[in-house]
């Protein structure tokens, strides 16, 4: 048969510019029809998608049985860019392309493997060959370069750029790092605060709360109280402290999954508030605790609505613990009809009451105010929102009222009010008042909020109506308009509609005028006369002399009247609206006055324009609110929160009356920032416009007095150990920074046991003696009761100085109790060293690292606890008597694992606590 040669180049072209196809599939299809245009166009359109001409890698990942194989084969071959093989003329896709190996095999395949991935090699290569692809270097290149040594840590610190397998980010993208420990410092005059990583403001609101003594005590005694609450010198950042058994068997090289892998809910908040009230640190952050199984059940898999969450799961410990009483924080709603039932109505039968309302309740702590984007056009203050939230039966024009209509009402008020804007969010500035009434929607209140509901509703039915009317004012109901005003065919206003008749019609005149001044030079020019300059101008310029012919006249006259009848159409238009604004600006004024009411004292207010006493409109019942609230602090972003923290009163010398200071601080952490910690402080003023403007969705929480005036209770001894150890940690990183300040870049540790080491090792006195975890008194089932005669100091007071911050002022009403006895301090040694009985084994001399951390823990004596979880530690660090290495310093794994006993140096304690006893006489 002979061959088919290559189609024309105009054949070619054409084929190309009707199909767009690339040049190599047009040659192939057109001489696959044998060069026949018209044959190669029906085919392709009778199937574009057709892969009988193209080229199918997929091919190349097939084994011979033509099944996929994706056993690990990763390699691709390219075919040449512009000509595709023009070989075959089947309905098949083209194979593997044949190696030219010779095959020992008798059947043409490879005999063994071996010989198969040769012959694939060889084709490969000979394949890059042919298309000019130089084929990718396998191995370890530029050796001497690149070479990369794995063995022990000798370094106490290593950079993540520098030991990262696979970088994450690139440089300009790697995530900041917190602050030096001397920046991470906290002010004495500021408060320390709770920072939060995530989409969430749980942090800010504890820090607020936490300024509440009446909440404070509340979360403090939420859920049971643990016996000890564990160590963590990574705590701060957001790793966990985990229970002691889960401790014992990360220990022991045990996996822990799950449950066993995050915090108790109660224990982690018990952790902050007491953070909170004594840390030296600026910040500390709430991450474990929205990694408890009570806020995150699902442990990130699904991140829910956090701060709904914590709430919730705040009333689920707060059952837990028969001292915590949640009713201080618990506000109660009552659904309400509006309509009232008839006199006469008759009972139904059995035990259900249909108007008890007390079916009805509602308890909550955090009223979310969802409201829709329609409903946030008419906020304009806090109490709006309520409004809209509480009466939005009342306040939707598409309900009925009062039939079929309800409203809440509040039955039992709360100490303290946390709300937060939600639904689509703000969209516009609003009010937030600085002292909130919540009187307007008490029960015993309910008339007056029914009747404030009813011309509410009147009001916005007047301002609809108004609405409506000004929009038929203004709608044009012409048919045939178009045709003379210029404007499309089509809804449109009358002002559109009048100003283009006004437009068209000056220009018909225009066009008049214009015809007669040509018709005066044309006539001139028909009888002779020369034209000046001054005609040629005018001309130019349609400036001359003209005269209208009498029906000229009359029509010029008709439209001229046009004009005059739009112009009048105009202003009176004008007028009638401007009467509907002033109606309206009447009623909304009206509006203002009914949204005050029972939100104010009445000497707060302007008397002419809200009270009006002399007249009588006046009604005291609207006025002088009793319920009072304070804005104690506002929750604007997950970066940014303020705070009101309430100075210890001072007696003024002329009445000896106690003066209340409140101050307020602009707290958060913002990580894009040169410097991050935000503590600073800030005016009413400020804090109320930020509110209102900085954030769609602001979380506000208000106290009443009897929150700010209730009295704090004291840490617990365990609460008061945690903070403390916490405080150590944090004094050791201040003389590690200082330290690293101090040392040459060059400088490297020593190693081994020197003079130097052995200086640091304390010298026990005769009349005192060491106790390790592994001692009687710490594992043989003694008490706190038993330690009565026992000081618990500190070896080098110099070293560890006392707690420099001022105490606050939960701390002087906690240690005013005249039951509180100090005992001192407990020196905790975490260096990696043998146990108490591993020592006595051994007979070696115990040895104190310099860099072991040392903690001065406070405790009473009236608290017992089980001497087996005296103290229980999880340092972030390994213990051994190396630094940390390449240990994960954020976030917190669902899986934890401690290294196996084959895999550590030595024993591994949890925490080993040395305790200096001295008994004393009589």
């Amino acid at each position: 048969m002979a061959t088919i040669g290559d189609p024309p180049e105009d054949v070619i072209s054409l084929f190309c510019d009707i199909t767009s196809l690339p040049r190599a599939e047009v040659i192939t299809r057109l001489k696959a029809n044998n060069n026949d245009i018209q044959r190669a166009t029906e085919e392709y359109f009778e199937d574009p998608g057709s892969q009988k001409y193209k080229w199918d890698e997929s091919q190349f990942g097939m084994d011979r049985q033509g099944e996929v194989n994706d056993t690990g084969i990763s390699f691709n071959i390219q075919g040449p860019d512009e000509h595709a093989p023009t070989s075959y003329q089947n309905n098949a896709a083209p194979t593997r392309p044949p190696s030219r190996a010779n095959n020992s095999s008798p059947f043409g395949a490879p005999a063994n493997a071996a010989e198969e991935d040769a012959n694939l090699e060889r084709a490969l290569a000979e394949s890059a060959a042919e298309s000019g692809i130089q084929l990718q270097e396998a191995g370890v290149v530029d050796n001497e370069t690149n070479l990369k040594y794995f063995g022990p840590a000798n370094r106490p610190q290593y950079e993540a750029e520098q030991w990262a397998m696979v970088h994450a980010k690139s440089a300009a993208d790697t995530v900041k790092t917190d602050p030096t420990p001397s920046e991470r410092k906290r002010n004495p005059e500021a408060p320390a605060f709770l920072r939060q990583t995530r989409d969430h403001r749980v942090g800010s609101i504890l820090s607020i709360y936490h300024k509440i003594p009446l909440v404070r005590n509340i979360l403090l005694q939420c859920g049971v109280p643990a016996k000890n609450y564990g160590h963590n010198s990574e705590w701060w950042r957001g790793q966990p402290i985990l229970k002691h058994e889960y401790l014992t068997a990360m220990a022991r090289g045990e996996s822990v999954w799950g449950d066993g892998a995050h915090p108790e809910f109660a224990e982690e908040l018990h952790r902050l508030m007491a953070f909170l009230d004594r840390t030296e640190r600026a910040y500390g952050t709430v991450d474990s605790l929205i990694d408890t199984k009570a806020i995150d059940p699902s442990f990130g898999t699904w991140m829910p609505d956090v701060e709904d969450k914590f709430f919730d799961a705040i009333k689920e410990e707060a059952g837990n613990n028969p001292d915590c009483d949640i009713g201080p924080m618990t506000t109660v709603g009552t659904i309400m009809p509006c309509s009232q039932p008839p006199p006469d109505a008759s009972q139904p039968e059995g035990d259900v009451d249909i108007y008890n309302d007390e079916e009805r309740d509602t308890p909550f702590v955090f009223l979310d105010l969802r409201l829709d984007h329609e409903q946030y056009e008419w906020v304009n203050t806090f109490y709006d929102a309520l409004d809209y939230l509480l009466w939005s039966h009342a306040l939707s024009l598409d309900n009925s009222f009062p039939d079929d209509a309800n409203y809440a009402v509040l039955s039992k008020a709360a100490e303290v009010v946390t709300v937060r804007f939600g639904g689509t969010g703000l969209s516009k500035p609003c009010e937030i008042p600085a002292v909130f009434y919540v009187d307007r929607y008490m029960k015993d209140r309910k008339d007056l909020a029914l009747k404030f509901q009813t011309y509410m509703r009147f009001i916005k039915k007047k301002l609809r109506a108004y609405d409506v009317l000004g929009a038929n004012l203004v709608r044009c109901h012409g048919q045939r308009c178009h045709r003379v005003n210029g404007i499309d065919e089509g809804p449109h206003d009358l002002f559109t509609c009048l100003n283009g008749i006004i437009n068209h019609t000056q220009r018909l005149i225009q066009r008049q005028t214009r015809t007669a001044q040509w018709r005066y030079y044309q006539d001139r020019m028909e009888n002779g006369i020369e034209l000046s300059f001054e005609d040629l101008f005018n001309i130019h310029t349609w400036s001359g002399p003209y005269t209208f012919l009498p029906e000229e006249e009359k029509m010029v006259e008709k439209w001229k009247e046009a004009i005059d009848g739009c112009n009048k159409k105009i202003e009176e238009l004008k007028t009638d609206l401007a009467k509907l604004a002033d109606a309206k600006e009447a009623y909304s004024e009206y509006m203002k006055i009914i949204a005050k009411r029972l939100t104010c004292q009445e000497d707060e207010v302007d008397d002419e324009n809200f009270v009006f006493r002399s007249t009588p409109a006046y009604h005291p019942e609207y006025w002088n609110p009793i319920n009072k609230y304070s804005l104690r602090g506002v929750a604007l972003t997950n970066e940014l929160a303020y705070v009101c923290v309430r100075q210890p009163a001072d007696l003024i010398d002329t009445d000896e009356s106690p003066k209340i200071r409140d101050q307020w601080w602009k707290i958060g952490y913002s990580s894009s920032d040169a410097t991050p910690i935000k503590t600073e402080k800030v005016t009413l003023e400020d804090v109320l416009h930020a509110a209102g403007t900085e954030s769609k969705y602001p979380i506000l929480i208000y106290a009443s007095e009897t929150a700010m005036e209730t009295e704090p209770i004291p840490l617990s001894d365990a609460l008061r150990m945690f903070v403390r150890a916490d405080n150590r940690s944090f004094r050791q990183e201040l003389d590690q920074e200082q330290t690293q300040e101090q040392q040459p870049p060059d400088y490297q540790p020593p190693s081994g046991i020197t003079a130097e080491n052995l200086s640091h090792v304390p010298i026990l006195s005769p009349s005192k003696r060491k106790l390790s975890i592994g001692s009687s008194v710490a594992t043989h089932g003694s008490s706190r009761d038993g330690l009565d005669d026992v000081d618990l100091t500190f070896d080098d007071h110099e070293q560890f100085p006392e707690h420099m911050i001022q105490p606050t002022f939960y701390e002087t009403a906690a240690n005013s109790d005249p039951g509180s006895n100090k005992l001192g301090g407990i020196d905790e040694s975490l260096a990696d060293y043998q146990s108490h009985e591993n020592k006595s084994q051994t007979g070696r001399v115990g040895q104190q690292d310099p860099s072991t951390k040392q903690f001065s823990l406070e405790m009473q004596p009236n608290a017992e606890y089980s001497s087996t979880e005296e103290m229980q530690t999880f340092n972030a660090g390994p213990l051994s008597s190396k630094p940390p290495e390449m240990q994960e310093r954020t976030g917190s794994a669902p899986l934890l694992t401690r290294p196996g006993p084959s895999t550590q140096s030595g024993p591994v304690d949890i925490m080993d606590i040395d305790l200096e006893v001295e008994h004393h006489e009589g």
